[in-house]
C-alpha cells in the first residue's frame, strides 16, 4: 500500500452533514495533519478511514483496492490506530502490551510468537530505547511514557498506515517534541504513511508534511505548512486573528496582542 485515496466521502450525523465531499490523496513517506475547528469533522474523518465509522456515500481506496474488500485480519495487518483516549488501566506490563502490535501477523494461534516475531519486538524495543520500561506495569508510565510505548506497539504491528487521534493532547511539550519527531522519522525511513488529527498548529507547523484545514464539511485548505499556514487562512478557519511569526525554526502562530 502507498496511497490512500478518499472520493466523495460524505457522513451524517443524524440530519447533520459534517462532511459534505471529502476528496483526497495520501502518499508513503508522509505525515499529514488534519486540522480545523472543534466539531468540523476531523476525529469523524479518521473513524471512518479506520471502518469504525461506515460512511454514508463515497469510497475509500488503499492503493487500487476498497476499504471494504479488506478482511478485519488484512487491514489490520497494514494499518495501525494511536487515539488520545486509549485504556491505560490494564493489567499488563510494557512487555506483554508491545507484543500485541503483532497479534495480526501469528501464524499459529496455538503457538503464538514465533521467532520473526521476537525479532521485530527486539528491534524496536532497541529503535525507540525502551528496555528500562519492559517490565514496568502500563498503570506506573506516565501519559507521555504511555503514548511512547503506544508508538512502539504501532511500530512493532508493522503496518504501511499509521492514523493518529489527538496523540499529544495530554502531553507536556517536551513529551509532544518527543514524540511526534520519532514519529516524523520512522514515517520518512520506512515509508510509511502518516495521518494524524491535530489541535496545535505550531507542532503540525514542525512535523507535518502537508495541512489538511477542514472547514463546512470540506477540504478547505490543503498544502505543505508553509503555504497554509497564512493569517487569512486561519482567521477564516478558526475566526480569530492570528499573529504569524517565521522563523529559520519553523511557523509560529500566536494571538494578537488584543487578545492576549
Amino acid at each position: 500500500m502507498k496511497r490512500i485515496e478518499l472520493k466523495n466521502l460524505k457522513y451524517s450525523y443524524g440530519k447533520n452533514q459534517i462532511l459534505k465531499s471529502i476528496n483526497y490523496q495520501f502518499y508513503s513517506g508522509e505525515l499529514i495533519g488534519i486540522l480545523g475547528a472543534n466539531g468540523c469533522g476531523k476525529s469523524t474523518l479518521l473513524k471512518i478511514m479506520m471502518g469504525f465509522l461506515k460512511m454514508e456515500d463515497g469510497q475509500i481506496y488503499l492503493d487500487e483496492k476498497k476499504q471494504e474488500e479488506f478482511s478485519i485480519l488484512d487491514f489490520s495487518k497494514k494499518v495501525s490506530f494511536i487515539t488520545q483516549k486509549s485504556n491505560q488501566n490494564i493489567n499488563f506490563n510494557v512487555l506483554e502490551l508491545l507484543k500485541l502490535g503483532r497479534v495480526p501477523h501469528i501464524k499459529n494461534n496455538f503457538k503464538g510468537l514465533d521467532e520473526s516475531d521476537y525479532k521485530v519486538v527486539k528491534e524496536v524495543i532497541d529503535e525507540l530505547q525502551l528496555q528500562s520500561y519492559l517490565d514496568r506495569e502500563v498503570t506506573s508510565l506516565s501519559g507521555g511514557e504511555f503514548q511512547k510505548i503506544l508508538l512502539g506497539r504501532a511500530f512493532i504491528q508493522k503496518g504501511e498506515v499509521i492514523f493518529l487521534d489527538e496523540p499529544t493532547s495530554a502531553l507536556d511539550m517536551n513529551h509532544s517534541l518527543e514524540l511526534l519527531a520519532i514519529l516524523s522519522k520512522k514515517i520518512k525511513e520506512d515509508k510509511l504513511i502518516g495521518v494524524i488529527v491535530i489541535h496545535d498548529i505550531n507542532l503540525a507547523s514542525l512535523f507535518c508534511d502537508k495541512i489538511l484545514f477542514i472547514k463546512d464539511g470540506i477540504i478547505k485548505y490543503s498544502g505543505s505548512p508553509e503555504k497554509v499556514i497564512k493569517e487569512d487562512i486561519l482567521k477564516d478557519v478558526y475566526g480569530f486573528d492570528p499573529k504569524i511569526l517565521e522563523t529559520k525554526d519553523g511557523i509560529f502562530v500566536l494571538p494578537k496582542k488584543e487578545r492576549l
